[in-house]
């Protein structure tokens, strides 16, 4: 089974710990997700710190979505591009990590992969509230439907809408 840890790369402890998950795990590959900034400044406090690997090979970077059901939707696609089948561990904090974890199991697991979660303590631990989960879960149901021919249609439509969203939300 292959093995694959991703990690939402907004703050260096998430990434720290995503590091070491990989590290210990020699089949692995450390998807880097996030803002450019966010991923260069844990990217260069991790290297001040000597905590960053000398050996990149193994580490790739996605290009994020404007959120977090945006992100895994790019994950899966990823994933769906290697006509493989694994595990999945997403890192990210502990206030986050169920919601992640409800959107990635809907994209990610409907490709027959596993998915499990890994909560990194950072500085923001606010509590999410429960109708996150459920909108998101919508969504994420809505782009796990993308692959079926007839649900082309709706794609377009959703994508226009979501653009909108992504747009009004900066």
């Amino acid at each position: 089974m292959l093995f694959r840890s991703s990690v939402f790369v907004e703050d260096p402890q998430r990434t720290l710990m995503a590091i070491r998950l990989w590290q210990h795990s020699p089949d692995a590959l450390l998807i880097l997700q996030g803002r450019p900034s966010s991923q260069r400044d844990s990217r260069q406090y991790l290297r001040v710190q000597g905590l960053w690997p000398k050996d990149e090979r193994g580490m790739i970077t996605l290009q994020p979505g404007c959120d977090t059901v945006a992100q895994v939707d790019v994950l899966s696609r990823y994933i769906a591009d290697l006509h493989r089948r694994g595990h999945l561990t997403m890192v990210t904090s502990p206030a986050h990590l169920p919601r992640t974890l409800a959107i990635s199991r809907i994209l990610v697991g409907s490709l027959g992969w596993t998915v499990s979660g890994q909560a990194a303590v950072t500085g923001d631990n606010r509590p999410e509230l429960p109708w996150r989960t459920w909108r998101d879960q919508i969504r994420a149901q809505i782009l796990r439907l993308r692959s079926e021919e007839h649900t082309s249609e709706l794609q377009s439509q959703f994508r226009i809408s979501y653009a909108v969203f992504c747009l009004k939300k900066k």
